[in-house]
């Protein structure tokens, strides 16, 4: 029996969790991590979650992949890799054998390579063929926090390709339709990160469509509730808070906390579109109320926890708004030690640049404004530049505070132009 790696296990339980004040790091997130310094070091794309950390945990794997232990004494602040109980070991790691089974049955290269002959010889019942086609999209999500949306892109769309002609040939039933819904809202959240807000459009309808076939009521609220959260970032706000209303009315009696918590935000970032102050305030006490219960693991089809600092995230939006300006700075403040992806930071921070105009502190709200620039540029993420140029153009055309942030912007449409 392989014995623990206790040196490791204790650096990541020194580490507090950037999601829950006070307690200690877990398994997923000291993943998630070490995902994204892997892909800020080496600009490749890994696939850690809380099992692949387990088997270091637990003596499993003694050695991991080179960049790995990079990644994880850059996370766990340590100098050398015997600090973290690694060493070398004779035989293979099953870390080596889980990476070229991912590369080979997930990415394929993002020509939808995904060894889609050998399947059939492979996958003798359903439920493996939709756990098998369910692995690379679980995979994606959680990658897509933080790398460019235009290198993954292409594996999903294939993927999407690929699972649409399984389900339709080998796989209609609800598991098959249930799997198929997750991967086009996949496909759709790419879409608008890129700035193809039609091809959003599609994908998010056609995920709300597989996802009513699948008869799933989780499925079905999720994917109704992302559409029209998608439509109120779009500038359709009443429609989209008439599809977080239908979202809403599909949950079931045995929905979870975090499923409800999450509705109430998107529903109070909808009203607070629409000027609807009462209704949106209500949403917020809601959101907080069922955010400070007892969470438990999250539930498919969320793969992250919901909880206060994410709340939080959408009370500083839905504030903003209002107009609530001091109450939109503070609630940032709660929701800025959870923004570990730079993406989703990216977004938070244009939003809060936007608070912090309004508040006459123009020259940091610039700055901020910038620096979300920077990480649209490098992620070439189309959502981010397109928000940081909303916040510019909410600024009077002679502002001083903005020669930066306006000379950042010219060099962005003279990158494009080359």
């Amino acid at each position: 029996m392989p014995e623990p790696n206790e040196l490791l296990r204790a650096a990541r339980l020194r580490i507090e969790s950037p999601t829950t004040p006070g307690e200690p790091l877990s398994r997923q997130e000291l993943a998630e991590l070490v995902n994204a310094q892997v892909f800020r070091a080496t600009e490749k794309i890994s696939a850690l979650d809380a099992n692949h950390v387990g088997k270091w945990e637990r003596g499993v794997i003694r050695w991991p992949a080179a960049r790995y232990r990079a990644a994880l004494r850059v996370v766990l602040d340590v100098a050398t890799d015997r600090e973290l109980g690694f060493f070398r070991s004779s035989r293979a790691t099953v870390d080596e054998v889980d990476r070229k089974t991912f590369l080979k049955t997930a990415v394929g290269a993002g020509v939808g390579v995904f060894v889609a002959p050998k399947v059939p010889a492979l996958v003798s019942a359903p439920e493996s063929l939709a756990a098998t086609i369910a692995g690379p999209t679980t995979h994606y999500r959680r990658l897509e926090s933080f790398i460019p949306s235009d290198q993954l892109t292409p594996a999903v769309d294939a993927h999407l390709r690929l699972a649409s002609g399984l389900v339709r040939e080998r796989l209609r039933t609800a598991t098959g339709f249930g799997v198929l819904s997750e991967v086009a809202g996949l496909a759709a959240w790419l879409a608008v990160d890129r700035g193809d807000t039609a091809t959003a459009r599609r994908h998010y309808t056609e995920a709300v469509r597989f996802a009513e076939t699948s008869g799933h009521p989780l499925l079905v609220s999720y994917m109704t509730a992302s559409l029209g959260h998608f439509a109120v970032e779009s500038g359709d706000p009443r429609q989209g808070l008439l599809l977080i209303d239908r979202a809403s009315a599909r949950l079931d009696r045995d929905a979870p906390n975090t499923t409800r918590a999450w509705l109430a935000s998107l529903h109070a970032v909808a009203h607070a579109a629409v000027r609807d102050r009462t209704s949106a305030l209500a949403e917020l006490r809601r959101a907080e109320k069922l955010v400070s219960k007892r969470q438990g693991e999250p539930r498919w089809p969320w793969v992250f926890a919901f909880d206060a600092p994410k709340a939080a995230r959408y009370q500083s939006a839905a504030l903003g708004l209002l107009g609530d300006l001091r109450a939109a700075q503070a609630a940032f403040e709660v929701a800025a030690p959870s923004l570990q992806m730079p993406k989703p930071r990216a977004l938070a921070v244009v939003d809060h640049a936007l608070v912090l105009a309004r508040s006459g502190q123009i020259g940091q709200a610039c700055s901020l404004a910038a620096e979300a620039l920077a990480v649209g540029r490098r992620f070439g993420s189309e959502r981010i530049t397109a928000r940081v140029r909303a916040f510019r153009a909410s600024l009077p055309a002679a502002t001083v505070e903005a020669r930066e942030l306006d000379n950042a912007l010219a060099a962005l449409y003279e990158r494009e132009a080359l």
